[in-house]
């Protein structure tokens, strides 16, 4: 064959980049995002957004999640209230209260409230923390709204402590080093911000009896639980308070948004706990449909009927 119909080196690298142009002009457009808003950084809500957020990134869903950093409940649900968020994460107790606008996609967890001092500390109840310097959670956040109700369940009013305000990442230093006396936080067992601080400097205080007055006065919102011997050294099982924490979207979020969400959910639930965290396994079907009262988005009620009848 001739050299004349040959293609000169020059012509194949201008076809070539001409190909690669047309493939990059091809290129499937960015999903749509959207954002979810999550907790303190540290904390469980957090940790979770993000899990969630690469979940749904691996799984076949049409759009992306963009984690937001909160100050925990009261927070998100502002958010999501005024639209500066679609998704979000909610402690029922708090969620319960105004539902307007809402709606469950599950319930993703069950939340361990805490209450730790310093292992030689002489207080050994709720009742003994009056006169003693105590960290609460932000000023916005579900966890500062329930630890003003175990305070009161304790007889102890707020005006008797001494508030601190001590970030979550900053709370096991904060009790290690006796910036405060005490500390009320919510979470899994053992939170890992927490004990990789203090260690075994710390106990838990045995909240059974608060649960019960609260129980008695909100109702099954409140739930009794149990925190294993031996999370931050323990050296006894201790009893405390659970609060679900809730997956929650806008009403206005589409029915195929919420469904491809549940089935983020369910398809791979142990890559959405953190393994060294305890006691948070609640990513079943019989689980996440028991939202406390929340009533679950239409598109993840269809799409829980879908994948388990």
């Amino acid at each position: 064959m001739s050299d004349s119909f040959l293609p000169s080196r020059r012509s194949v690298l201008t076809a070539a980049a001409v190909g690669v142009a047309a493939l990059a002009g091809c290129t499937a457009p960015e999903p749509p995002s959207l954002t979810m808003a999550g907790g303190e950084r540290g904390g469980f809500f957090n940790e979770f957004s993000q899990l969630l957020a690469g979940a749904v990134a691996r799984s076949r869903a049409d759009f992306r999640l963009k984690p937001l950093t909160t100050t925990g409940t009261l927070h998100n649900l502002d958010l999501l209230g005024a639209g500066g968020a679609s998704i979000g994460l909610a402690l029922a107790d708090v969620a319960v209260a105004d539902t307007r606008g809402l709606a469950a996609i599950g319930r993703v967890y069950q939340t361990y409230w805490q209450l730790a001092v310093p292992v030689d500390s002489p207080i050994r109840s709720v009742a003994d923390l009056r006169g003693h310097r105590v960290s609460l959670g932000p000023e916005r956040s579900g966890t500062r709204f329930t630890a003003l109700r175990i305070l009161s369940a304790g007889g102890v009013a707020a005006d008797d402590v001494a508030e601190r305000q001590i970030a979550l990442a900053q709370v096991g230093r904060a009790l290690v080093e006796g910036q405060v006396d005490a500390a009320l936080f919510a979470g899994g067992v053992p939170l890992p911000v927490v004990e990789a601080a203090a260690g075994k400097s710390i106990r838990l205080i045995d909240l059974n009896a608060e649960v019960e007055a609260l129980q008695r006065r909100y109702g099954a919102v409140y739930r009794a639980a149990r925190i294993p011997r031996g999370v931050y050294g323990t050296e006894t099982e201790t009893r405390t308070l659970g609060v679900a924490s809730l997956l929650l979207a806008r009403t206005d979020v589409s029915d195929a948004v919420a469904g491809q969400l549940v089935e983020a959910l369910v398809s791979r639930p142990a890559d959405l706990v953190p393994a060294e965290t305890l006691g948070t396994q609640y990513l079943d079907p019989r689980a996440l449909i028991t939202t406390a009262g929340v009533h679950l988005h239409p598109g993840a009620a269809a799409a829980y009927r879908r994948l388990h009848g």
